[in-house]
């Protein structure tokens, strides 16, 4: 299982995902778990309450990606954002 430091720095190398900014409160989600990664991979604790959930007009556009047979770019570029956020969230929660 990969650290929170090691997700958090492939999230930072990637380019925040376009259509991320008109999906739900993606980007609020976005923020909040990203400033929770950054104090776990600074070293400091975390209190696993504090880590936000994605809502539920993030969920309903992802989902409905999911369901797509054929992406363009952003929305692959999108999910795969998603996809690795939701890895960090588990990491957070389980650290």
């Amino acid at each position: 299982m990969k650290t929170v430091k090691e997700l958090y720095e492939r999230l930072r190398a990637l380019p925040a995902p376009a259509l991320g900014f008109s999906i739900g409160d993606f980007p609020l989600y976005d923020a909040l778990l990203a400033g929770c990664a950054d104090r776990v991979a600074q070293g400091h604790l975390l209190d696993v309450s504090t880590v936000p959930s994605p809502d539920l007009g993030t969920l309903k556009a992802v989902a409905q990606l999911r369901a797509e047979a054929s992406l363009s770019a952003d929305q692959r570029a999108f999910l795969e954002y998603f996809e690795l956020m939701e890895e960090i969230r588990s990491a957070l929660r389980g650290s």
